[in-house]
């Protein structure tokens, strides 16, 4: 047994667990390419396109919104109240605060 282990390597071939030989999935699956370019279409990609620069108007057009139909976008100026008064917001546990307080 012993000479057929150092024939073989660790395990003989009846024992190993190549992932080829048991045919498991253990990942090794081959990926498929992307159906499309993804950005060789896009500008600056030639060494002539680099050197000019982008325009600002196109660069601005590329830009994608934050918000979706169903969350409309807000002020971000505007001031958040919060609904419920909880009993410890005026309760100095701590002492005084080291900032002035603005409500």
């Amino acid at each position: 047994m012993a000479a057929q282990e150092e024939e073989y390597g660790t395990l003989p071939p009846d024992e190993a667990t190549d992932s080829d030989d048991v045919r498991n999935a253990d990942g090794d699956e081959v990926v498929d390419p992307p159906e499309d370019w993804q950005g060789s279409d896009k500008f600056g990609m030639s060494s002539e396109e680099a050197a000019q620069g982008e325009s600002l108007d196109d660069k601005l057009a590329a830009e994608v919104a934050d918000t979706s139909p169903e969350q409309p976008a807000r002020d971000p100026d505007a001031q958040e109240k919060p609904d419920v008064k909880l009993p410890e917001d005026d309760t100095p546990e701590d002492g005084s605060s080291f900032f002035p307080v603005v409500r």
